[in-house]
């Protein structure tokens, strides 16, 4: 038995497929991944090449935020499998998996922002966490103890932050800098400001948390991670995709695991 899970975001597709858990309350970490991969939302029926030495999947589990423009290829590319299941497609609820959900309108909030604290919840336990995805956009969630997810803030993520800057600015090059901490020409100046604005957003919220969360811990997962962690001061833990582990955990329990 196998679950397929898709994470569609701004930019990419993301999937992976992973063997059910060998014992309950476990995450996704803790049992085998078996494959995992990425194209572009343009690209989506080359995902066909990455699937068609698959075996056919039991349950298909997809987490969409990109508008129904991708919803067809999607489901165009999962007829590589005769018979597959029906995919079921997640929005966020009022309660699942052991996360409550405290938008105002529960079902408004973004559903991979709402798998990404279900994967959280699976990784720290009864902890309270900030949530830090590095997309497109940043989003950073706070999850208390018991579960409840008190709010969030959104901001443009690394990659948007660079290319407003060239495409609203007159004289700023659109070209790739690095991250120094004694800019010294425009390209490094550029990618360091924008680099200690991410980091300093995630900081202020974990600090600002902490102070009736002592126990917190700091989640930090999407594509920019990897760029934004090491300007981090705070502690955190890095996880590459927990829209997938959220996307798992909805998996087992539909399945009755």
């Amino acid at each position: 038995m196998s679950y397929l899970l898709i994470d569609i975001g701004n930019t990419f597709l993301k999937w992976g497929t992973y063997s059910p858990p060998s014992s309950a309350g476990r995450s996704l970490a803790q049992d085998k991944q078996q494959v995992f991969g990425r194209v572009l939302l343009e690209e989506i029926p080359m995902v066909t090449k990455q699937w068609r030495h698959q075996p056919t999947p039991d349950a298909i589990v997809i987490s969409n935020v990109a508008g129904t423009g991708v919803v067809n290829p999607t489901l165009r590319s999962l007829e590589i499998w005769p018979d597959a299941p029906e995919p079921h497609w997640i929005t966020s609820r009022a309660e699942q998996c052991g996360v409550k959900n405290g938008y105002l309108n529960p079902a408004a909030l973004g559903c991979d922002r709402w798998a990404a604290m279900i994967g959280s919840r699976a990784l720290v336990g009864e902890r309270p966490a900030l949530v830090v995805v590095c997309g497109t956009a940043t989003t950073m969630d706070l999850l208390t103890a018991d579960g409840q997810f008190l709010g969030g803030g959104i901001m443009p993520g690394l990659g948007l932050m660079v290319r407003a800057l060239h495409q609203n600015t007159a004289t700023l090059p659109d070209a790739q800098g690095d991250y120094v901490d004694y800019p010294r020409q425009t390209v490094d100046a550029i990618a360091s400001g924008c680099a200690h604005a991410q980091a300093g957003a995630v900081e202020r919220l974990y600090y600002l948390h902490k102070r009736n969360h002592p126990d917190l811990r700091c989640i930090l997962s999407g594509g920019a991670a990897r760029t934004l962690g090491p300007r981090l001061t705070i502690e955190f833990t890095y996880h590459e995709n927990l829209v997938l582990e959220g996307l798992y955990q909805i998996a087992v329990s539909l399945d009755g695991h």
